[in-house]
């Protein structure tokens, strides 16, 4: 960075954490600027701290982000239960080991038979639906493995994303370490996150796709 870069610097535990905030606003104008896109300006003795955007759409401006940061840095005591993983390196050994252990998600083991007693459309009807109308988006109800109802307007395709600065592509388009289709699961895009996420083709309470509706009475709603 340019010696006339405008920063703010705060040393925690002997760590030298540096914000550069007018940066945040260059890379929401879209001009050139050092940080990948995605990554907020903010620097770790010296050298760049991997704080990103989350994956959710629409993507916070870098502004906005930079200020929350600072309000959080700025504090007289800094929890280190509240600092984000990719700061880290601002806690001391000890403090490492006061954080509590990550709350993991339950997994549900996938392609196991509902129990809920709900009935479904067959799987065959749905991916025919879904195969020959490809471009066109859908409508769908499916009970998901926690025994929970989702409702999604998806459609089939590619995710169009720019990635990260690198070059490198994002998570959601690599490929799969599993077939879905053992699983009965269909890869779609969440048209109104747009991102990528999974239909259980075998527990489907409706869909509309192509002007055709059809529903079980376990369908709910309107």
């Amino acid at each position: 960075m340019g010696e006339d870069a405008i920063s703010l610097v705060r040393t925690i535990n002997e760590q030298r954490v540096e914000v550069f905030p007018l940066e945040a606003a260059v890379m929401d104008l879209g001009l050139k600027n050092r940080w990948p896109v995605h990554h907020l300006p903010i620097e770790i003795n010296g050298r760049p701290a991997c704080v990103r955007a989350s994956t959710k759409r629409p993507k916070p401006l870098h502004t906005d982000m930079v200020a929350s940061v600072l309000l959080f840095l700025g504090s007289t005591e800094v929890l280190p239960e509240l600092v984000p993983k990719t700061l880290h390196a601002l806690l001391t050994n000890e403090q490492l080991a006061s954080l509590p252990e990550p709350v993991r998600r339950q997994r549900n083991m996938p392609g196991q038979p509902s129990t809920s007693g709900r009935t479904f459309l067959p799987e065959e009807r749905i991916l025919e639906l879904t195969q020959n109308h490809p471009d066109e988006p859908f409508r769908v109800q499916f009970e998901k493995r926690d025994g929970t109802l989702r409702n999604m307007t998806a459609r089939l395709g590619v995710l169009l994303d720019d990635g990260d600065e690198e070059g490198e592509p994002s998570a959601q388009q690599r490929p799969l370490p599993y077939d879905p289709s053992t699983y009965h699961l269909l890869p779609v895009i969440d048209t109104d996150l747009m991102q990528y996420r999974n239909v259980a083709v075998d527990r489907v309470t409706g869909i509309t796709a192509a002007g055709e509706t059809y529903r079980t009475a376990s369908f709910e709603g309107v």
